[in-house]
């Protein structure tokens, strides 16, 4: 019940927030969700006894989003700053060297997976250039989160009123491939609705193919998550949300869908 009243409270919240406030309003959240995602990753990180460079690290994944809102920042200084800052880093820090490039490794992928999975979530809001009606970037964020939301719910009340056979019981033992497929349908008709609603502009094809890549690609970040937290050994990456834990409890499946959802604009509904 829980998950439920977290997202019915959230929903219209987010729905002031995508369409009703300025785009830097949107884009302060979402670097403020990837700062907590970062903690969140480090801690894992943390739990394996791994020395991340934190703050190195934030300054890396602030770089890389700002790539992503403007045009002056490349994302190569954020590389260039990484891969010369975090060995520096580690040399100056001193200690034993056996665990250095696994430090030195992991504070960098971390900053690179938040920056990137984070900056397409920006990215779209961005986007201002579709054709018909008074549609705009805002609206392919909401379609991203309202299918992905969807997608989540079914997943869940499928998987724990009707789950039997699990779907990747060394990585999650609750997930049951029940659970999968109740996702997936949930995706298909929360995109038939987002099409009804406010994404006027989808066609039959395009709530199909969105309906299944995002819940798919969808569950395959939620499983990647939870392969992340049983190698550190907790349960969840933390505890700031009621009912799912912690940041990316929440978005692991929103930070894959984002890329998808981008693209297949990019290539598909924007050549309509």
């Amino acid at each position: 019940m829980k998950r439920v009243l977290s997202a019915a409270a959230f929903l219209p919240v987010f729905w002031v927030i995508v369409k009703k406030l300025e785009p830097g309003v949107y884009e302060i959240l979402v670097a403020a969700a990837a700062l907590l995602a970062l903690r969140e990753l480090y801690r894992l990180a943390a739990a394996r006894g791994q020395r991340c460079h934190r703050l190195l690290g934030a300054a890396v994944a602030l770089l890389i989003m700002a790539s992503f809102v403007f045009a002056a920042v490349d994302i190569r200084y954020a590389l260039a700053f990484g891969l010369i800052a975090l060995p520096l880093a580690s040399l100056w820090r001193g200690g034993e060297w056996g665990p250095a490039l696994a430090d030195i490794g992991t504070s960098f992928f971390v900053a690179t997976f938040v920056g990137v999975l984070f900056g397409y979530l920006i990215d779209l809001r961005t986007m201002s250039d579709l054709p018909k009606g008074e549609e705009t970037g805002s609206d392919l964020v909401f379609l991203l989160f309202f299918v992905v939301w969807g997608s989540d719910t079914a997943a869940y009340y499928v998987g724990t009123t009707f789950g039997r056979r699990p779907l990747a019981p060394t990585v999650s033992p609750k997930k049951t491939v029940e659970g999968a497929v109740g996702g997936v349908l949930g995706a298909l008709v929360a995109a038939f609705v987002a099409r009804a609603w406010f994404m006027h502009r989808l066609s039959v094809g395009d709530c199909l193919f969105l309906g299944l890549a995002l819940g798919t690609i969808g569950i395959l970040g939620d499983l990647v998550e939870s392969m992340l937290k049983r190698g550190a050994g907790l349960k969840d990456s933390a505890s700031l949300v009621p009912g799912h834990g912690g940041v990316l409890d929440r978005m692991d499946s929103l930070l894959y869908a984002g890329p998808v959802l981008y693209y297949y604009y990019l290539f598909a509904m924007r050549a309509h």
